[in-house]
C-alpha cells in the first residue's frame, strides 16, 4: 500500500473521535499562536524603556495613518505613561492561555492515541481468534505479539503526533514568518532561500529511514520470538544445556536490534543537522543585515530584539517539522504489518446451514489435504482416504509418526480444509454449515491439555456465556474430579495457574474431560489423551474417558494401541493413506502391518 494511502487508512481511525481531535487541534493552534504573540511583545516592551525611538520608527515606516494614529494611543510614551500596565496584564493574559491550550491539546492526545491503540488491538485480536490455522504454521508466536504490543503502539503514536506536529510547528512556523514580514520584509526574505535544500533532505532521508524502520519492526518479532522460545521451553533448556546455545541467539537478535537502532538515530540526527546548519548559516546573514539596518535607523531596538527572537524561537518547530518524518516512516512501517494483519484473510465460514445439534454419522469421499507450506513433488499429508464412521461408533485411527492420523482428526472441525474429496456430517459437506454450528458439535480432548488462568469452574464451563454451575459439577463428577476440586483450597473457585500449572497431569487430563462432558457434542476427538500419564492417573482418566465416549460418536488417535483394543473399529494409516481397516484381533490375525506394529510395540514396552 502506497504511503498515502496508509497514512489516510490510519487516520481514519480517529473518525470515531472527529469532535474530540478537532477540539485537540484547536488547542494545539491557540498554543502556537499565543507563542508567537508573546515574542511579538518584546517589541513593547523594549520600546517602552524608550517610546521616542518607536514613534520615529514607525514614523519612517510605511504604515498607513490611521493605524499609525492607532498605535500611537497605545505605545506607552512620556504623555501616554498610563498604558505600560496593558504589556504585562497582555503577557498574563497569553500565559494563562498558552497553559489552558497546553494542557488541553496534550491531554486531547494522550485521550485520542490511546483509544485509537486500544481499538486496533481489539480489531487484531478479533482477528487473531478468527484466522486460519494455516497462518499461525507460518508465524511465530513472538512475530504476533510483537504485532499487537510494539506495532500498535507505533501506529497509534505516529498516527496523531504526527498531526500534532503538523498542526502546530506549520502554524507557529507560519506566525513567526508573518511576525519576521511585518517587522522587516527585507531581512525576512533571508529566511526563505533554503526551503527547496531543506525540502530534499528530508525526502532522502525519509526513504532511508522507511526501510531501517520496516527491518527493525522485524527484528523486534524476532527477539519477541527468542524470548517466547527460551521462556516457554526453560526446562528443555536447562536440562540439554542449551544455555549458550540461546543466549547466542539472544545476543545476535539483541545485537541487530542494536544496529538497527543505531542507524535509524544517525540517520534522524544527520537530517536534523543538515538541516539545522543549514539554518544556523541562514541566521548568521541574518543578523549581520539585521545590525546593518539597525545602525541606519531602519529597525528600532524593539523591532530588532522581536526579529531576533521571532527567528531564533522558529528554529524549534522548523526542527520539530523536519523530524516529523522520523516518525512517520516509523509509524508507517508498523501500520503495513499491523494492518496487514487486521486484513489477513479469516477462516472460511461462507456456509450458510444452521446445525442444532448432529446424530454423528460422518463420511470421508476421497480426501486428500496438503498443508500449504509442503514442497512440489511431495507426498501429501492425505491421500485419497476415505471412510465411514457411523452415529455413536467408536474408531481408532493408529500408525506411525506423519501417517496422517492428526491431520485427519483436524479435518473434521475444519482446522483446515480439505484440498480434495469431501467430509460430510449426517449427509451434508461440513463445509456447507456454519462454522460455529459445526464446531458446536465437536469436543476435543489432546495430549497437550489447555487451561486458562482462571478458576476450575470456568475451565469446565469454557465457552459457556452463563454456565451452570450444577451441570459443572456434575461433569466434574463423570470425570472423576470431583473428589480432587473439592481438596482444592476454594473448591471449583479456585484459580488453576497459568495453563493448570497448580495441577498434576493426570488432573489437568480429568478438567479436560470434565469440558469435554460439559459441552456435550455428539461427536468426540480424543487425540493421544493417556498418552503422557502414569499407570495410576491413566487408570483414572481411562475410566472417565468410557464415561465421556458413551452414546457418542468417537475418533481415538492413539500411538500405544493397547489403549485401543476395546474400539469398534481400528484404521491404520501409512504415508496420509488407510492401509487396514478392522478389530483388533482381526487385523492381528491377517498378520498385516497393524500385526507388525504391535508385535513392535510388545518387544519395546510401549
Amino acid at each position: 500500500m502506497k504511503n498515502r494511502l496508509l497514512y489516510f487508512r490510519l487516520l481514519l481511525e480517529f473518525r470515531p473521535y472527529a469532535g474530540q481531535l478537532c477540539a485537540t487541534l484547536v488547542a494545539i493552534a491557540v498554543a502556537s499562536v499565543t507563542d508567537v504573540l508573546l515574542i511579538r511583545q518584546l517589541e513593547n516592551v523594549v520600546n517602552a524603556l524608550n517610546p521616542n525611538n518607536v514613534m520615529s520608527g514607525m514614523a519612517a515606516s510605511g504604515l498607513p495613518h490611521v493605524i499609525k494614529e492607532w498605535i500611537s494611543h497605545i505605545v506607552p510614551t512620556a504623555a501616554t505613561g498610563t498604558a505600560i500596565w496593558t504589556i504585562p496584564a497582555t503577557i498574563m493574559a497569553l500565559a494563562i492561555l498558552r497553559m489552558v491550550s497546553s494542557f488541553s491539546g496534550d491531554y486531547g492526545s494522550a485521550w485520542l492515541s490511546n483509544h485509537v491503540q486500544a481499538n486496533l488491538r481489539r480489531k487484531m485480536f478479533a482477528r487473531i481468534l478468527r484466522l486460519p490455522n494455516g497462518y499461525f504454521d507460518q508465524s511465530s508466536t513472538g512475530t504476533v505479539l510483537s504485532r499487537v504490543t510494539f506495532d500498535a503502539n507505533q501506529v497509534s503514536q505516529a498516527g496523531l503526533n504526527v498531526v500534532n506536529v503538523v498542526v502546530r510547528d506549520s502554524i507557529a512556523t507560519a506566525g513567526y514568518i508573518v511576525l519576521l514580514c511585518r517587522i522587516d520584509l527585507q531581512l525576512a526574505v533571508f529566511c526563505f532561500g533554503l526551503l527547496p535544500m531543506v525540502a530534499l533532505v528530508v525526502v532522502l532521508a525519509g526513504r532511508r529511514m522507511r526501510r531501517i524502520s520496516g527491518n527493525a519492526q522485524h527484528a523486534i518479532g524476532q527477539l519477541t520470538h527468542v524470548l517466547d522460545e527460551s521462556i516457554g521451553g526453560q526446562r528443555v533448556v536447562k536440562i540439554f544445556g542449551g544455555q549458550h546455545y540461546e543466549q547466542q541467539r539472544f545476543d545476535n537478535v539483541v545485537k541487530l536490534n542494536r544496529q538497527l537502532s543505531v542507524k535509524h538515530a544517525a540517520t534522524a540526527a544527520l537530517n536534523s543537522g543538515v538541516i539545522m546548519m543549514l539554518v544556523g548559516i541562514t541566521l548568521s546573514a541574518v543578523i549581520y543585515f539585521a545590525l546593518l539596518r539597525a545602525q541606519a535607523g531602519a529597525l528600532s531596538p524593539g523591532a530588532f530584539v522581536a526579529f531576533m527572537g521571532a527567528l531564533m524561537a522558529m528554529q524549534s518547530p522548523i526542527k520539530n517539522l523536519t523530524k516529523v518524518n522520523e516518525p512517520l516512516q516509523r509509524g508507517l512501517a508498523a501500520a503495513t504489518s499491523v494492518f496487514g494483519m487486521i486484513d489477513a484473510p479469516a477462516e472460511d465460514d461462507s456456509g450458510m446451514r444452521p446445525l442444532a445439534r448432529a446424530s454423528g454419522d460422518i463420511v470421508l469421499e476421497s480426501v486428500g489435504f496438503g498443508y500449504g507450506n509442503q514442497n512440489v513433488g511431495t507426498t501429501p499429508a492425505l491421500r485419497d482416504v476415505s471412510l465411514h464412521i457411523a452415529a455413536g461408533e467408536t474408531v481408532a485411527l493408529v500408525g506411525g509418526s506423519g501417517s496422517g492420523k492428526t491431520t485427519l482428526a483436524s479435518l473434521l472441525p475444519r482446522f483446515y480444509d480439505v484440498s480434495s474429496g469431501r467430509i460430510l456430517l449426517d449427509g451434508e459437506d461440513i463445509r456447507h454449515y456454519r462454522l460455529q454450528d459445526l464446531r458446536s458439535q465437536i469436543a476435543l480432548v489432546g495430549q497437550d491439555v489447555v487451561l486458562f488462568n482462571d478458576t476450575l469452574a470456568a475451565n469446565i464451563s469454557y465457552g459457556d456465556p452463563s454456565p451452570d454451575l450444577d451441570r459443572v459439577a456434575a461433569a466434574a463428577r463423570a470425570a472423576y474430579a470431583e473428589e480432587f476440586i473439592l481438596r482444592q483450597p476454594h473448591g471449583y473457585m479456585t484459580a488453576v495457574g497459568e495453563n493448570g500449572l497448580r495441577l498434576s497431569g493426570g488432573q489437568r487430563q480429568r478438567i479436560a474431560i470434565a469440558r469435554a462432558l460439559y459441552k456435550d457434542a455428539p461427536v468426540l476427538i480424543l487425540d493421544e489423551a493417556t498418552s503422557a500419564l502414569d499407570t495410576e492417573s491413566e487408570r483414572q482418566v481411562q475410566a472417565a474417558l468410557e464415561q465421556l465416549m458413551k452414546g457418542r460418536t468417537t475418533v481415538v488417535i492413539a500411538h500405544r494401541l493397547s489403549t485401543v483394543q476395546n474400539a469398534d473399529r481400528i484404521v491404520v494409516m501409512r504415508n496420509g493413506a488407510i492401509v487396514e481397516t478392522g478389530t483388533h484381533d482381526d487385523l492381528l490375525a491377517r498378520g498385516g502391518y497393524y500385526a507388525s506394529l504391535a508385535q513392535a510395540q510388545e518387544k519395546t514396552g510401549h
